[in-house]
C-alpha cells in the first residue's frame, strides 16, 4: 500500500515537471516565432522600398574598357553598359550584352566578364574597313559587310559591289587580285559582279578588265603575263581588256586608229 503511494506521488511530480517544462518551451518557442516574424516584415519592408539595390548587390563599381572605341558610338556603347551594369554583378548576362555591343555598326567583336569583386572587363575589336560596297556599305578585313551610319571618310576606299550573299567570295576574289597587280604597279579601284556573277575589275588607271566568270585568279594571271610581254608600255592607250577567251585576251584602245581591236594569244 506503501509503495503504491509512493509510486503515485513520484508520478504527479513527474508530471508537474514535464508540464512546466513544455510551459517553458513553447514560450520560447512563441518568442523565436514572433521574433523571426519581425525579421521576415523588417526584410519585406525594406524590399518593397529597395527592391533594386538588393537584386543588384554587389554592385559593379568599375567598368575597365579594352580596345578602340570610335567617338561616334561612344553613346550608344555607353547607354548599352549602364543599362546592364545596373543588374549587378552576378546578373548580367555576358552573352547578352556582348551581342548588343556587337550589333553596333563600328564594333566587329566584343568579349566580356567579371572580376571580383565589383569589375567589369570588356575587350573591344573595332572594324576595320578596306572597301566600300555600294554606297552605303563597308567590307572589313574579313569579307563581312556593316553598314555605320556615315560614309564621310571612306570615299577613297576601292569599291566592290555584288549580292552581298557573296560578299566574302568577292572580297577574296579582290585581295588575291590586288596581290598579283601591286608588283606591277596598278592599283585596283574596284569590283563589280552582276547577277550573272560576272565580274568587271577597275583600275586607279581607268582601264576596266572584263573578267566574266570562271576563275578569277587564272584570268589575272593571264593579262600580268600579256602586261610584261606587250602592254606595259602602250597601257596609258588602253581602255579595257576583255579575258572572258580560253586562251588570250582582247584590247580595246581608246584611239581605234591606233591598233584597233588587238587579241593577244596566251602562251599559258
Amino acid at each position: 500500500m506503501r509503495n503504491t503511494k509512493q509510486k503515485i506521488r513520484n508520478k504527479q511530480t513527474a508530471l508537474r515537471m514535464l508540464t512546466g517544462c513544455f510551459s517553458l518551451r513553447s514560450a520560447w518557442d512563441v518568442l523565436l516565432i514572433v521574433l523571426l516574424l519581425g525579421v521576415a516584415g523588417y526584410f519585406s519592408h525594406y524590399f518593397q522600398n529597395h527592391p533594386v539595390g538588393i537584386l543588384s548587390w554587389p554592385q559593379i563599381r568599375q567598368v575597365n574598357v579594352d580596345g578602340h572605341l570610335r567617338p561616334a558610338e561612344h553613346k550608344a556603347f555607353k547607354e548599352i553598359v549602364t543599362t546592364h551594369v545596373s543588374k549587378g554583378f552576378f546578373r548580367i548576362s555576358m552573352a547578352t550584352l556582348e551581342q548588343e555591343l556587337e550589333d553596333l555598326p563600328w564594333i566587329y567583336r566584343a568579349q566580356a566578364h567579371r572580376s571580383w569583386p565589383n569589375t567589369l572587363e570588356i575587350m573591344v575589336q573595332g572594324q576595320d574597313p578596306v572597301a566600300r560596297w555600294g554606297r552605303s556599305g563597308l567590307v572589313n578585313t574579313y569579307g563581312e559587310l556593316f553598314f555605320p551610319e556615315s560614309m564621310e571618310g571612306y570615299s577613297t576606299l576601292p569599291m566592290l559591289y555584288g549580292d552581298e550573299a557573296r560578299a566574302a567570295e568577292l572580297a577574296l576574289a579582290f585581295d588575291n587580285s590586288v596581290r598579283r597587280l601591286e608588283p606591277l604597279g596598278l592599283q585596283l579601284q574596284g569590283l563589280f559582279e552582276d547577277e550573272r556573277q560576272s565580274k568587271r575589275l577597275v583600275l586607279s588607271n581607268g582601264i576596266i578588265l572584263v573578267v566574266g566568270n570562271g576563275n578569277v585568279s587564272m584570268k589575272i594571271a593571264r593579262f600580268v603575263v600579256a602586261y610584261e610581254q606587250y602592254l606595259s608600255s602602250h597601257v596609258r592607250q588602253v581602255k579595257k581588256i576583255d579575258l572572258r577567251y580560253t586562251n588570250g585576251l582582247a584590247v580595246e584602245w581608246k584611239d581605234p586608229q591606233l591598233a584597233g581591236n588587238v587579241e593577244q594569244e596566251s602562251t599559258l
